[in-house]
């Protein structure tokens, strides 16, 4: 999902909204959803839990795709 214009590809849709209602992505960042197995994922109950989605800042390693 690119944070400028909301463009997304097949994301959850309760997560659009969410994301749209609570205005938790900047129009400088992306959202970027796992597709496979999350390498960030563990079951370490002193840390938060890592979720399927990640928010990051765009740069010039991010290339659009199409």
């Amino acid at each position: 999902m690119i944070g400028e214009t909301y463009e997304h590809l097949g994301i959850d849709p309760q997560f659009v909204s969410w994301v749209k209602s609570d205005k938790v992505l900047g129009p400088d960042s992306v959202v970027v959803e796992w597709l496979d197995a999350d390498s960030f994922a563990h079951n370490d109950p002193r840390y938060a839990p890592a979720g399927n989605f990640h928010f990051t800042p765009l740069d010039d390693c991010v290339e659009r795709d199409g």
